[in-house]
């Protein structure tokens, strides 16, 4: 239920306003491309004063306030390029995003006029700080005094509606000459205006007594995949209540079978998605909702500022326990951030949003909260403008609610419509995905959408999904996204000038209608957990967010990275199966049987639901189709090159990044390079840690290519894409140091190379058996015969295991009668078992050469998985590197920690392209081993080979790059040569077909 929302604190730390200007032609009036302030000017606008507020004692000139000045990018017209190139389908930059941390260097103000304009604030006798991390941030503290007289206007005082007390500037700020022209705006100068909760509830709560625990393990179901049942223990006191599914209130499984199916089966695995919670909530109805589903969804708190203070309860709590329990619902596999700032005020709103897009550690974004967008200070909205320019410059899809007030907007403090055409903020922004409301009839038989609109009666407010015209921000008409849309009743509210219309909302819907509200336990206590039905568009907007973590956690989407601002594509899209198009109803709250323009629903968009209603397997298949696609690539092999050895200089630092030029070097050619195969090795790690490698330009995936323990010396082969600047990048995520080796063995590339021919896999050599050890500094041949290379060859992919090692040291495989090269395959501390994939060219004879680089002796082995170069191979296409299998924490099908000898199935991605291939290839880790062991991989369909892909000691964590081929059922089958348990991580990096 919406209370009264906590009015901002007069003074708080303020956090830096991010990014910059982005997508297809839409900026704000007062934006980037607008003409720079002349000198001594005032700066946007004052904010209305929220009806039933009363003006009381202004504010003593000694109260301290934080405040932030938000500077003009240095490039306007370049950032709003990028962001429409990267949000274009089509682009030749489509989906190639900024990384984390990049956004200032690039876009940013430049350092002149950020000094430029600290030295203004620090004569103007303000207190500014250091620029924030997004580059266009000033944090500046003064008392109201100060400001007063730095920035020419007086303040007022004012007793709100529900008791509170706030201030406001009275007029816009004036800033100097020699700043003017930097400045967009000045936020932190009102307190008049918070955010309400943007959710009804049904009112019909349900009283769960707690159950003793083993009544609740009985009653909780087991998730294995596809939507979570809720247990039934409350389905029978929903039914004893006369409310039945679909029709009085839905769960995750009912909304899945008609409106909103889902075509993914990994519930999000690998996906993140951060709601944004401007209160706290109740661990106690997290917990049971989960243990009801069965569920282990992690959920972590982001603080934001210090975070609420208020205590969760009846009234406290219920929007986030709503979004939370949307997103474990729907996505139950993705991880959940809830980002809480210290209340509900537009500056805290916005200081939450910033850190989400800052951390970028999250894909999709949900705002269940907003406001009458009149209520707003042109400042405010300028900063958040520029957060959500750098989410979509980033690939962060965000959603916003639009509100429950139907066409007004605009709502007094008990959350009752007020009159007067209005959307709400942020819904309003143009750079997020606005979410409207629809009811749902005859669910079981043939599901019809209509707009959501319930009468007020009985006390209840009733309401209707959020829609109309912003009087605000306005789009190109040609090139902006919803350029030839246009719903019934549009005006031009925001005074849009000629070639110009203003923004509409919603952008897209969903169900709504709290009389057929999602299933929430709101709170708890020792004894009873309360559910009530929930709705409002504050279910509408994590319902999307759920959906589209589904296809970003997808690897039929996430070969491209995450879909991003998705307006563009919605909006290119138009009239599709995937979006349902409600044509009934009206958005005019308490109206009945209303025919009139504000905001009648019909055919195609509408000012009540937009483009419509997702029909998710159908749409995000769709979107999926239309990502920019891996190209194909042939393996090109290179003399093995060093390209990176930090022992002869600074180690990797802990938590440290550092790149390597690949396009242009090394015999690797600047153009038409896909992706490279390095052998990488780090050594002299002084704490436990892991690697990343990744492309240049895009964002750090949380997977990892090499995993050590300290003091160990860990090598692993990589194939990696290479990024738009030509490089990639290496991660040490560790929190201590390490020196890395970075030796290039080849290439795959859009013009000439081999393919792949799967084969095997086959053991070719075990010094164990034949020919005894490799002595100190010897070489062996491995023939043709041995490796079984087929006519045409030029290059095979082997596994190759060093063990019984005497002394530390290292394995080099190279082609036969050549020079041995100075780079090494495998490293070695004495004793250690260390395998790695290889890809080696054939000799002229077709054989290739092993060398012992140590002073003592070592059993080798070496299996064959594949030939490059001979008849019928297949191309390599890179993905985005994705978790697929950790059974440590229970992603994917069947995953539990190994048994002894145990053989399990990994299965790939049902239909899409992974299980379709020829061959993949997968970063394997095995960690907390029991005893002594190996893994071997396989195609499924075939008898367990001889041979192996990682050999470990009981206690080691050990990764390897597998390339195996694909079973005719799609799947590949996994292995455990040990008689203990061990865990499994396993990661995919590409394919073959």
């Amino acid at each position: 239920m919406p209370t009264a929302p906590p009015r901002g604190r007069i003074r708080r730390a303020l956090a830096g306003a991010a990014a910059a200007s982005v997508v297809l032609g839409l900026v704000a009036p007062t934006a980037a491309h607008a003409a720079s302030p002349q000198p001594d000017q005032r700066i946007g606008r004052v904010p209305t004063v929220p009806g039933g507020a009363t003006r009381t004692a202004a504010p003593a000139d000694s109260t301290v306030l934080d405040l932030g000045v938000t500077l003009r990018p240095r490039d306007p017209g370049a950032l709003e390029d990028f962001v429409t190139a990267v949000s274009t389908p089509g682009s030749p930059l489509y989906h190639q995003y900024l990384r984390t941390g990049e956004f200032a260097g690039r876009f940013g103000a430049a350092p002149a006029d950020v000094a430029a304009v600290t030295a203004e604030l620090t004569a103007a006798g303000l207190r500014p700080g250091a620029v924030e991390d997004d580059g266009l941030t000033i944090p500046v503290e003064a008392t109201v005094a100060q400001a007063r007289k730095a920035f020419a206007t007086d303040f007022a005082g004012y007793a709100l509606a529900d008791g509170s007390a706030a201030f406001s500037n009275t007029e816009a700020p004036k800033v100097s000459g020699r700043a003017a022209a930097k400045v967009l705006g000045v936020t932190g100068l009102n307190s008049l205006a918070g955010a309400v909760s943007m959710s009804r509830p049904a009112g019909k709560v349900i009283e769960q007594p707690r159950q003793a625990p083993a009544t609740e393990r009985q009653l909780k179901p087991s998730y294995v995949g596809g939507q979570p049942f809720v247990c039934s223990g409350i389905k029978d006191q929903l039914t004893n209540a006369g409310l039945r599914p679909m029709i009085d209130y839905n769960t995750p499984d009912t909304l899945t079978l008609n409106t909103y199916q889902q075509a993914f089966g990994n519930g999000g695995a690998g996906a993140t998605v951060a709601i944004l919670a401007l209160e706290e909530f109740d661990d106690r109805a997290i917990a049971g909702y989960q243990s009801c589903l069965g569920t282990s969804t992690n959920v972590s708190r982001v603080k934001v500022d210090g975070g609420p203070t208020q205590p969760p309860g009846a009234n406290v709590g219920v929007e986030t326990a709503l979004d939370i329990e949307t997103v474990i619902g729907l996505a139950p596999n993705a991880d959940v951030l809830v980002y809480q700032p210290a209340d509900a005020s537009i500056r805290e709103l916005n200081s939450g949003l910033r850190r989400i897009v800052t951390d970028n550690r999250a894909q999709t974004v949900s705002i269940s909260w907003g406001l009458c967008e009149p209520y707003v200070d042109s400042a405010s909205e300028q900063a958040q403008n520029l957060i959500l320019q750098q989410a979509a410059a980033q690939g962060q899809s965000v959603f916003a609610a639009s509100g429950d007030s139907g066409s007004t907007g605009c709502t007094d403090d008990h959350g009752r419509p007020q009159s007067g055409l209005a959307v709400s903020f942020p819904a309003s922004q143009p750079y997020l995905t606005a979410v409207g409301g629809t009811s749902v009839s005859d669910p079981y038989n043939t599901p019809t959408e209509s707009v959501w609109n319930t009468p007020a009666s009985g006390g209840y407010w009733g309401g209707a999904g959020g829609g109309g015209v912003s009087a605000v921000w306005s789009v190109d008409s040609a090139t902006g996204y919803q350029s030839g849309f246009s719903g019934p009743g549009y005006a031009n509210l925001c005074n849009a000038t000629a070639g110009r219309s203003c923004r509409q909302v919603p952008d897209v819907s969903a169900l709504a209608d709290p009389n057929q509200g999602y299933l929430t336990l709101t709170h708890a206590d020792s004894t009873t957990l309360y559910w009530d039905l929930m709705g409002g568009t504050s279910f509408s907007a994590p319902l999307w967010a759920a959906m589209t973590a589904h296809a970003n956690a997808d690897p039929k989407c996430a070969a491209a990275g995450p879909l991003g601002f998705l307006n563009p594509q919605l909006y290119k899209l138009g009239s599709t199966p995937g979006l349902y198009d409600p044509v009934t109803g009206n958005n005019v709250v308490g109206a009945s049987g209303y025919t009139g323009p504000l905001y009648q629903a019909g055919t195609g968009y509408d000012l009540a639901t937009g483009l419509g209603t997702p029909r998710a397997d159908k749409l995000f298949a769709q979107l999926c189709a239309k990502l920019p696609g891996s190209p194909a690539g042939a393996f090109n092999a290179v003399a093995p090159t060093r390209l990176l050895d930090t022992r002869g200089g600074a180690p990797l630092a802990a938590y440290g990044e550092t790149a390597v030029q690949i396009a242009g070097s090394a015999g690797i050619p600047a153009n038409g390079v896909t992706s490279v195969v390095l052998n990488v090795t780090v050594t002299d790690p002084t704490t436990d840690g892991h690697l990343t490698v990744y492309p240049s330009g895009g964002a750090r995936p949380s997977t990892s290519n090499l995993n050590w323990t300290a003091g160990r010396t860990v090598p692993n082969l990589v194939t990696v894409p290479v990024g738009p600047d030509g490089k990639v990048r290496f991660y040490n995520g560790a929190w201590g140091q390490a020196q890395l080796i970075v030796d290039v063995q080849g290439y795959y590339g859009t013009a000439g190379g081999s393919t792949y021919l799967p084969s095997g896999p086959t053991r070719a050599l075990d010094t164990r058996s034949s020919g005894g050890a490799l002595a100190a500094y010897a070489t062996r041949t491995v023939t043709s015969g041995q490796l079984g290379a087929p006519s045409g060859t030029k290059a095979v992919v082997l596994n190759v295991t060093a063990t019984d090692t005497r002394t530390d040291g290292h394995l080099t495989a190279y082609p036969s009668g050549t020079t041995l090269p100075s780079t090494s395959n495998l490293n070695w501390t004495a004793g250690r078992t260390v395998a790695n994939q290889v890809i080696v060219p054939l000799g002229a004879d077709g054989s290739i050469s092993v060398n012992n680089g140590s002073w003592g002796s070592a059993q080798v082995i070496v299996d064959v998985f594949g030939f490059l170069g001979a008849n019928g191979g297949a191309s390599f296409h890179s993905t985005t590197p994705q978790r697929l299998f950790d059974s440590r924490v229970g992603q994917g099908t069947n995953s539990w920690p190994f048994g002894a000898d145990e053989i399990r199935a990994l299965n790939l991605d049902g239909d899409g392209r992974l299980a379709k291939a020829k061959a993949v290839v997968l970063n394997v880790t095995v960690t907390n081993p029991r005893v002594d062991g190996h893994l071997t991989l396989y195609p499924s369909g075939q008898s367990a080979p001889d041979t192996s892909n990682l050999n470990w000691s009981a206690g080691q964590t050990v990764p390897n790059m597998v390339t195996v081929p694909v079973g005719p059922d799609g799947r590949v089958m996994i292995k455990n040569g040990s008689w203990s348990f061990t865990d499994v991580i396993v990661d995919v990096f590409g394919y073959y077909s």
